[in-house]
């Protein structure tokens, strides 16, 4: 088992309808490849935790790593791991009722993940901390 962190930044503005496909094809792919954890979209940025088998997750960073859509990618984690963070795999965005209609996406907003002990920071400690500390790198979180 092995646990991905990524940050990235958007190259250009994204249109609702751009997030809400990048959620679907996420969601997709992830559960076709046995991928678990936490897509967060804020302003422009990405934050991305992956769980699961490390040829997959490789194959997923090289397809985002190649997507003109992100820029500034930097890897914060890529590790061994005994116990999954998340069970499943999760979109979290500012205003997700405003996003066009998702599929079966798990979708939550971005003032659900405020909270410090919120259940969508997963179950490990470290990873509950690189979510904070994300949080904590914008000057305003919009939603909160």
């Amino acid at each position: 088992m092995h646990r991905f962190i990524y940050v990235s930044t958007a190259t250009r503005s994204l249109s609702d309808q751009q997030i809400a496909d990048i959620a679907g094809t996420c969601h997709r792919n992830n559960r076709r490849s046995g991928l678990t954890g936490l897509l967060v979209v804020h302003q422009g940025r990405f934050f991305h935790i992956l769980e699961g088998d490390e040829k997959a997750i490789r194959r997923c960073a090289q397809k985002i790593q190649e997507d003109p859509r992100h820029g500034q990618f930097e890897v914060l984690e890529a590790r061994e791991i005994e116990l999954r963070a998340f069970m499943d795999w999760t979109f979290v965005y500012e205003t997700p009722k405003a996003l066009p209609l998702l599929g079966n996406e798990k979708v939550a907003a971005l003032r659900d993940l405020m909270p410090i002990n919120s259940p969508l920071r997963g179950r490990d400690l470290s990873v509950r901390h690189k979510v904070r500390d994300f949080l904590a790198s914008f000057r305003q979180l919009l939603a909160a």
